[in-house]
């Protein structure tokens, strides 16, 4: 782990701390802020460059140095008040909202549960992890990793769903304006949230995923399910409709299986 600085942001902010951690180099932004540390509710950290970065079901996420934007964000938040399943939902629209800003708003949707993709490929993991602190209370870490600058040929063996924004636009861009337009989106979801719950966030996330009503499949892990994607239950489920018969899938359970 490189020692750190603090970067500020030209972006004001109602939930999130200014300024940011940055680390050149460290294992996993997600296990320093899961780590015992004294940082506030709010705090982001950012790193150049993860030696030891996870992904989804505990795959690994591995990026040349400075082409990903790669950060994550600690909340403290209580149960009672704030579902944790509504995170990874609230992340996926804010990175979607804040990308908006950069490349053309129609080449970007949700795949469930918070893939973000641009022209159909995922420019986008998010990872996130909990832990109960003390009674009521739990830590939030929400890891965020998008591909900015690598060049196709990074995607082409291991990862042919995937894209970054430079192969997919040809454009190259500065990690630090990205960062601020996704921490300055991320930040307005969380003020909804704070202040209206669960509702707006779903509502948002469902306007911007174009598989709801399509045939799809759904791999559970033990079989492949087809039927027609009906919708997001209340508690982000995917409600899979087979004829008559509606099933509910969660994240940790399923991923969406596409047609080569």
């Amino acid at each position: 782990m490189s020692t750190f600085r603090l970067s500020q942001l030209p972006i004001s902010t109602g939930v999130l701390k200014l300024p940011i951690i940055h680390f050149e180099e460290i294992d996993s932004t997600n296990a320093y802020l899961l780590s015992r540390h004294s940082h506030p509710s709010g705090t982001i950290v950012w790193a150049d460059f993860q030696s030891a970065g996870r992904g989804r079901l505990g795959r690994s996420w591995m990026a040349p140095p400075g082409e990903a934007l790669l950060f994550s964000i600690y909340l403290k938040i209580h149960h009672s008040e704030t579902p944790l399943f509504i995170y990874p939902f609230l992340t996926a629209v804010g990175v979607l909202e804040g990308l908006q800003n950069i490349v053309t708003p129609n080449w970007l949707a949700l795949k469930w549960p918070n893939d973000v993709l641009l022209k159909n490929l995922k420019v986008c993991g998010i990872l996130v992890q909990s832990k109960t602190s003390s009674g009521n209370n739990a830590d939030v870490i929400i890891g965020i990793g998008i591909n900015l600058n690598q060049n196709s040929d990074f995607f082409m063996n291991n990862l042919p769903f995937a894209g970054s924004l430079f192969s997919i636009t040809g454009k190259k861009y500065e990690s630090e304006n990205v960062l601020a337009k996704l921490i300055y989106s991320i930040d307005q979801n969380l003020v909804v949230l704070n202040d209206s719950g669960t509702d707006p966030i779903l509502e948002k996330w469902r306007k911007y995923c174009p598989y709801i009503g399509q045939k799809i499949k759904v791999n559970d892990g033990r079989n492949i399910h087809s039927g027609v994607f009906n919708n997001i239950s209340e508690d982000g489920g995917l409600i899979l409709q087979t004829g008559r018969t509606k099933r509910t899938f969660h994240a940790a359970e399923v991923t969406i299986v596409r047609e080569k």
